[in-house]
């Protein structure tokens, strides 16, 4: 019997392995629709992450109508799970705004975003891959 619980635990433990590594495919996206709260405005977050060259790139919408775009482009460490952005308005008042955060251990992205009259932190985004959410 006490054999029978350690190799249950023993295959319970290496299917959550395998599990965890199978929960950050490669070139997954992040898209979310956040509210405005505070000095945060509301966001239409798309960034998707490339592994094999350890990019982050997408664009972030904002605004009546989310009229307003900015471009992010940055790097992502797999290693540390950090990433930094520089996000670049696109026409408009070209304005520029920081992107820092994690990828928890569970895929989804934390996001803090400040720059001039913005300031969005903790902001938790889900990541997708083709045929599904992860």
């Amino acid at each position: 019997m006490r054999s029978t619980v350690i190799l249950a635990a023993l295959v319970g433990v290496g299917a959550y392995g395998l599990a965890s590594a199978q929960n950050l495919p490669p070139n997954r996206i992040y898209a979310l629709h956040s509210q405005a709260t505070g000095p945060c405005p509301a966001l239409d977050w798309h960034l998707g992450i490339n592994d094999v060259d350890h990019t982050i790139s997408g664009f972030f919408a904002w605004g009546d109508k989310m009229q307003s775009i900015a471009r992010a482009n940055g790097t992502f460490n797999l290693g540390t799970r950090t990433f930094e952005i520089k996000a670049q308005e696109v026409d408009g008042q070209n304005r520029t705004a920081e992107v820092t955060g994690t990828v928890r251990q569970d895929g989804w992205l934390v996001a803090n975003i400040t720059g001039p009259n913005i300031s969005c932190q903790g902001v938790k985004i889900p990541w997708y891959r083709p045929g599904g959410p992860g």
